[in-house]
């Protein structure tokens, strides 16, 4: 069974979430991979919840190889006349919408970057639609602090799911191999 962390989230009413980028459940552009691109994905949102007065995005690896999963990308303080954020709008994010710093330590979007081996990996691309101007979180605060903020702000919430893919094992192993043959044999012809 493959791990959905929204699953055992508190309720929430849902609302429209898509992206041009991608399709639900496909893959991810490759100029949204960390060695790609980096850019973050189109998002567009609709149908939000009565009352609905800022949104925060999450992007969260539930199959990173690591206990707990990846958490990607974090932005809050959306304003609720969004309709969406555009294709690497990371770099310039509307109205007073800023970045938390996400698991790598990055106040930004951290592109995917499967290791080798790992198979397909989940990106969980998340709208929360909260009735609160400004989510008020302590610069520093843990992300698990940082969702258990929404909590009682959320009046909605909207997931759209995308995958990346890591390379094979052989075929990382084979790259390195070629790599570094081709390192020594730039060696061997410069001396």
């Amino acid at each position: 069974m493959a791990y959905d962390p929204y699953e055992l989230a508190f309720p929430a009413l849902a609302f429209t979430l898509t992206s041009t980028d991608f399709e639900a459940g496909g893959a991810l552009p490759r100029d949204a991979y960390a060695n790609e691109g980096n850019q973050s994905p189109q998002l567009g949102w609709a149908d939000l919840p009565a009352g609905t007065r800022s949104l925060v995005v999450t992007a969260f690896d539930a199959d990173a190889p690591i206990p707990g999963g990846l958490w990607h990308w974090i932005v809050k303080d959306i304003p609720a006349t969004a309709t969406g954020l555009a294709h690497n709008a990371a770099a310039a994010l509307p109205g007073r919408a800023r970045h938390v710093p996400n698991d790598l330590g990055v106040a930004g979007y951290s592109g995917v970057n499967p290791p080798a081996g790992t198979g397909t990996h989940r990106l969980f691309l998340c709208v929360t639609a909260l009735s609160v101007d400004t989510l008020d979180v302590p610069d520093g605060q843990s992300l698990a602090m940082f969702n258990i903020s929404l909590l009682p702000h959320t009046l909605g919430r909207a997931v759209l799911v995308a995958t990346s893919t890591a390379p094979s094992a052989s075929a990382s192993a084979s790259a390195s191999a070629s790599a570094s043959a081709s390192a020594s044999a730039s060696a061997s012809a410069s001396a």
